[in-house]
Formats: structure tokens, C-alpha cells, sequence
């Protein structure tokens, strides 16, 4: 293992002679510049090494990745087998051109993804991403709705409240204002409905046991729309980057679902956080009893050690693309990456030899169990999640639900004293677009043990309890 003095120093190994004599030897927080961080003004820690749930900065400080990376390091850091498999890969094929060729990888995994999925969902298509995930599912639903005669169907709903990624097309789905500024005059004019939130339900009657209603709404939004404009829906089965780890009740899928029947409009399930067993099921829409026309996966699909995502959708929109005069019109210069899907069949085998889908079913009741603990903080609003997607919900007020005003600085102050204290998780800040609290959401590594859990558990409540004594002068 390296000493704290190696892991604090590193030797410029690239570059011309010029370029090491000037380096030299430098501390690498100070040797960052160059890159381009999209928040300048916070000091990120330079992280050298994981293992397991673990990382380590340049100091030797030691974190639990409470996120799993952005969580996607599924099966933890450092996996030996999936490094030794990939590096295996690339001195055999490290890359193919899609377009000409195909390669054995690719085709295994796509063989093993679609005989874990629901129903007929039996076709995949790989990319690097969820956003190229995303990007694909659109392009996939307009060429399906073109071959039957459809073409004015090109609207796409989607929800407030949803994140669904960067790019252009999947960004005019992305219901976070705050994302979507900057770019409205680009973005595509794709309706919005509501979310599934009983917490903070806007419809009157609610009153957090949830009616349906926000599901009704897309009905009406079809309506409104005209069934013949409408192509899909989509939504992500629990929300974790708009709101954190929000799952809707038993019957609001298969509501969902029974809409999207009738008027011809297909069903797009956005996994690229909740699926390969994040939340106690393969895919977290298992957990409703309904089979989607499309789900769009990435992040745990290599467990984070190499970017893959893709789409896989049912024999129906299969038979739709094969029509087409041509090839399909869409292509990435990483589609079916060898070594990318090399990495997901050891992550399909270590979450199958390790039983870890159970594992994380199991695991997550522990920790919703002991969280239970964290609401003697008066601040703590809601617990709510699904598996190892966990989220705490921070109020001013927990009997109005009154959110703390942005001036608090609540998630900056929390974000900063987990850190200090050695876990790293997603703290999100109250929406001013909206009325809603600060956020603590935890995804951690699928391999966390019940020891590792209380560790989590009594951080978060030292946490707390600071952030409280803290705004109490406030």
C-alpha cells in the first residue's frame, strides 16, 4: 500500500523534458488547474485510490462513498476481477467500429441483459451513456411511430421534478429549471406533468396518501395535446437526481401504463440510476408488475469502471427499426465497445455469484430501519427512498413542511460537515422554483455491510446536530 507521503506527491510522468523540469514534483490539488470544474469556487479533494466503499485523497483522508461515485461504482471500488477482465480485453480487442463489425462481448451482454429483463423486452442497443441512452430512446420512439403511419407523433411528456441528462433532447425532458435556463430558446417544447410526491402533493384531497391524480394528469395532458401528437411518456420509476429517492405507490405505474395503452403512446422507463438491482429488484420497475416499451440504462451496467449505457426495448419497436429503408440514424463512435461490455459481464457475474440484488434488498431495510433513529432531529421532514436509493428530507417546520430559506446555506453547511467528518453524499439544496426542503440522498456501494451502515447512520446524526445548533443562532 502506498505511504501517506506517496500518495501526497505526484511525478509528472507525460509531457515534454521542458514540461517535467518545470512540474517536477507537485502536490496534485495544486496541479489541477488546467481542468475545468463546473463549480470553481468549491476546493475538491483529489482523490488517489478506493477500495470498496472507500476512497482516499492526497492527504490520506478517508471518505465512505456514500454516493457510489454519481451512483454508479455499484459493487464498490477497486474490484480486481472486472480490472484484470477489461485489461484482458484490451490487449485482445480494445475497439471495433460498430458501423462494419460486430465483437463477441457486445453480443454476450446483450444476450444476458435481455434474458434478465421483463416480458418481451429482448432487443439492446449500447452507448457510452444514459444521456446517449436517452438520446436513443427518442430517436427509436420516432422512427417506430413513422413505420406505423403515425408520423405526427412526435410530442414527448415527461414529469417535473426529473433528470434525465445533459444533452439537448434529454434536457428537454429534464423537469429542473434551474438546469433548463440557460438553454430554453434550445430545448424542444415537450410537455410536462407533475410527479408522483404524496409529501408534497399539489393536488387538493391528497393529503399524502396519494389518489392518482398526478397520474390522471397525464391523461389530460394527452388530451390536451392530441393523442395523434403524442409519442411517449417518460419517467424514471424512483427519482433520484430532481427528487431525491421518490417512489410512487403500487398503482401509479400500472395507471400509467393502462393511459399509455389506450392512446398509443409508449412507455419509457429511465434506469440509468435504478436499474442492475439498486433498489432490491433487477430493474426497479419490477417493483409495479409492468413492462415498459423501452428502458434506458448506464451507471451500474459496468459498475463504474468504464462508460456503458444503452437502451433495450421490445420486439415491436425491433421490428419497427428493421423496417426502416436504411440503417438506423443514429450512431456513437463507442457503440458496442468491447472493452466497455467486457466490464459488464463480470458485473453481471459478480451480482449474480454474489447474490447481491438480495443483498441490496436486505441490506436497505437495515438502513431504513436505523434511519429511523435520525427523526428525534426535529429538522428531518421525511425519510422516504426504495432499496439503496435513500433520501432525508430537511424542514424548518415539520408540521407545515416549511422549507429553510435559501440564505440558511443548509446543504453548503451539511455537505460541508459530512465531508469534514469523512462521508461524501449528494446534499441538494431547497428549489426555488418550488417549495421543497433540503436533501441528503445516499446510494451507496450494493457491497456495504450492516457495520458500515451504523457508521453512515452516526455520521449523519453528528451531522445533524451540528447543522441544528448551527442555524439555532441563525
Amino acid at each position: 500500500m502506498a505511504s501517506n507521503k506517496d500518495l501526497k506527491y505526484c511525478r509528472i510522468r507525460h509531457g515534454s523534458d521542458k514540461q517535467k523540469e518545470k512540474l517536477g514534483n507537485v502536490r496534485m490539488s495544486e496541479a489541477k488547474s488546467a481542468l475545468f470544474h463546473r463549480d470553481p469556487a468549491y476546493e475538491y479533494p483529489v482523490i488517489v485510490r478506493g477500495e470498496g466503499i472507500y476512497l482516499f485523497d492526497d492527504s490520506g483522508k478517508r471518505y465512505i462513498d456514500g454516493g457510489a461515485g454519481a451512483t454508479n461504482v455499484t459493487l464498490g471500488h477497486s474490484r480486481r476481477r472486472i480490472v484484470e477482465a477489461m485489461a484482458e480485453q484490451a490487449d485482445t480487442l480494445a475497439y471495433v467500429f460498430s458501423t462494419n463489425f460486430a465483437n463477441q462481448p457486445a453480443i454476450e451482454l446483450a444476450e444476458r441483459i435481455a434474458s434478465i429483463a421483463p416480458g418481451d423486452l429482448n432487443h439492446v442497443y449500447f452507448v457510452s451513456g444514459g444521456s446517449e441512452g436517452i438520446e436513443s430512446s427518442l430517436k427509436m420512439v420516432r422512427v417506430y411511430h413513422q413505420q406505423r403511419g403515425n408520423p405526427n407523433k412526435q410530442k414527448v411528456i415527461a414529469r417535473w421534478r426529473s433528470y434525465h441528462g445533459g444533452t439537448i433532447g434529454a434536457l428537454s425532458l429534464t423537469g429542473m429549471p434551474w438546469l433548463r435556463r440557460n438553454f430554453d430558446s434550445w430545448l424542444l417544447p415537450f410537455p410536462h406533468i407533475e410527479t408522483c410526491y404524496p409529501y408534497r402533493c399539489k393536488y387538493q384531497g391528497c393529503l399524502g396518501e396519494c389518489n392518482l391524480s398526478c397520474a390522471d394528469e397525464l391523461e389530460r395532458t394527452i388530451l390536451e395535446t392530441g393523442p395523434e401528437n403524442v409519442a411517449a411518456f417518460i419517467s424514471e420509476p424512483v427519482g433520484m437526481a430532481g427528487v431525491g429517492a421518490l417512489a410512487p405507490p403500487p398503482d401509479y405505474f400500472p395507471r400509467i401504463r393502462e393511459i399509455c395503452d389506450k392512446y398509443d403512446v409508449l412507455l419509457i422507463m429511465d434506469e440509468v440510476i435504478s436499474g442492475f438491482g439498486r433498489t432490491g429488484k433487477f430493474f426497479a420497475i419490477e417493483h409495479w408488475d409492468v413492462i415498459p416499451d423501452l428502458i434506458v440504462f448506464g451507471k451500474g451496467a459496468s459498475g463504474g469502471y468504464s462508460p456503458l449505457g444503452g437502451v433495450l426495448f421490445r420486439s415491436k419497436i425491433n421490428e419497427a427499426l428493421k423496417e426502416t429503408c436504411s440503417s438506423f440514424p443514429h450512431i456513437f463512435t463507442y457503440v458496442n465497445n468491447p472493452v466497455s461490455a467486457r466490464a459488464g459481464l463480470e458485473v453481471l457475474d459478480i451480482i449474480e455469484e454474489e447474490h447481491l440484488v438480495e443483498h441490496v434488498s436486505k441490506i436497505s431495510g437495515y438502513l431504513f430501519e436505523r434511519a429511523e433513529l435520525l427523526k428525534s432531529h426535529p429538522i428531518v421532514g421525511e425519510i422516504r427512498g426504495k432499496g439503496l436509493l435513500f433520501c432525508l428530507e430537511l424542514v424548518k417546520d415539520r408540521t407545515t413542511k416549511e422549507p429553510f430559506p435559501a440564505a440558511f446555506e443548509v446543504s453548503r453547511r451539511l455537505h460541508k460537515s459530512l465531508m469534514h467528518k469523512g462521508l461524501s453524499c449528494i446534499v441538494v439544496g431547497s428549489a426555488p422554483e418550488w417549495k421543497s426542503g433540503d436533501d441528503i440522498r445516499l446510494a451507496p456501494p450494493f457491497s456495504i455491510t450492516r457495520d458500515q451502515v451504523e457508521e453512515i447512520v452516526g455520521i449523519l446524526d453528528e451531522g445533524l446536530l451540528e447543522l441544528q445548533q448551527e442555524l439555532s443562532v441563525l
